[in-house]
């Protein structure tokens, strides 16, 4: 029962970007157009989440980056980055994904399936630049978003839970 609420849910968040999604640089609300032209599919160059740790349960609530690796660079002047939506049916964009190095990842991370990867980071953004506090107890998804196509999210990238 509360996977299939939880499902519903995804689903109607998922449903509910198609009046906002757009090139919103981490800022929730309505994009360049106002009809998205399909889904924005998977995430490129086999990107896996690392911080925080895909299915946790301890990740600490306020948290404030998402951590990630690649199998290869993300092109340069791509609008890539993750709808974050949690249970308690706050949702916002996170920030573009800047590169960062290894050593700048959280303890304790996922470790990247392939070697060399690249590492990158995007921020938690809020409404119009405001702060956006995931808080405790939440169950979190994040979807992939190419905010450059004016798609919809709809591709779970990972998931986790709050303290």
């Amino acid at each position: 029962m509360n996977k299939s609420i939880g499902a519903l849910a995804l689903f109607a968040t998922a449903s509910m970007l198609a009046a906002c999604n757009g090139n919103n640089n981490g800022v929730v609300g309505p994009g360049p157009t106002s009809t998205p032209s399909g889904n924005c599919g998977r995430p490129p160059n086999q990107m896996e989440v690392l911080y925080p740790i895909p299915h946790s349960h301890g990740a600490p609530p306020g948290l404030p980056t998402i951590y990630v690796a690649t199998k290869g660079a993300l092109p340069p002047s791509n609008s890539y980055d993750f709808y974050l939506s949690q249970s308690s049916g706050a949702a916002t964009f996170t920030g573009p994904f800047a590169q960062v190095s290894a050593a700048q990842i959280p303890t304790p991370h996922a470790k990247p399936s392939y070697s060399n990867p690249t590492y990158y980071a995007t921020a938690i953004a809020g409404p119009y630049g405001s702060t956006y506090i995931i808080g405790p107890q939440q169950a979190v998804s994040l979807l992939w978003n190419d905010g450059g196509r004016n798609c919809s999210p709809f591709f779970v990238v990972a998931s986790f839970h709050t303290k």
